[in-house]
């Protein structure tokens, strides 16, 4: 089994419709939709297949944009208790509130028997709410000499 994990920045084309860009390069308030490939090459079908994506900090998911959807489809928070999109979650004295998108952090499809040689992708979409400064890497420090040499 493979998996390969890719990231587009959506935009709309000059005809209006979406078009699919590098997602090298970001900034607050783009579209990403993430999309992950699941490929079954173990030459035998594979059952009871699941599939996570992750939601980076800093996104925010956008509602009802995974697919496939629908019943395949949970939701969870950094907490990883999945749960039927939209989550809520309980406040003291027992009354519930929905729980932002924005704290949405991971996706997961039931997706059931995967067939030999075959293939599916899950995806979804995201906001893009900040954006995190390059990290830069401190340079590696040169080894001094063996002493008494």
């Amino acid at each position: 089994m493979t998996v390969v994990l890719a990231q587009s920045k959506v935009v709309k084309g000059p005809d209006g419709n979406e078009q699919f860009q590098d997602a090298a390069t970001i900034k607050p308030g783009d579209v990403i939709e993430y999309k992950a490939t699941y490929t079954n090459n173990t030459g035998k079908p594979v059952k009871g297949l699941v599939a996570d994506l992750p939601i980076p900090e800093g996104l925010e998911y956008l509602p009802r944009s995974a697919k496939p959807g629908a019943s395949l489809v949970k939701a969870a928070t950094k907490t990883a208790v999945f749960e039927p999109e939209p989550l809520v979650r309980k406040l003291p004295g027992g009354k519930t509130e929905p729980v932002p998108y924005s704290e949405y952090r991971m996706l997961r499809w039931s997706l059931g028997q995967l067939p030999a040689n075959g293939s599916l992708a899950v995806s979804a979409r995201a906001k893009v709410e900040t954006v995190a400064p390059p990290t830069a890497v401190p340079p590696t420090p040169a080894t001094p000499p063996p002493r008494g040499k």
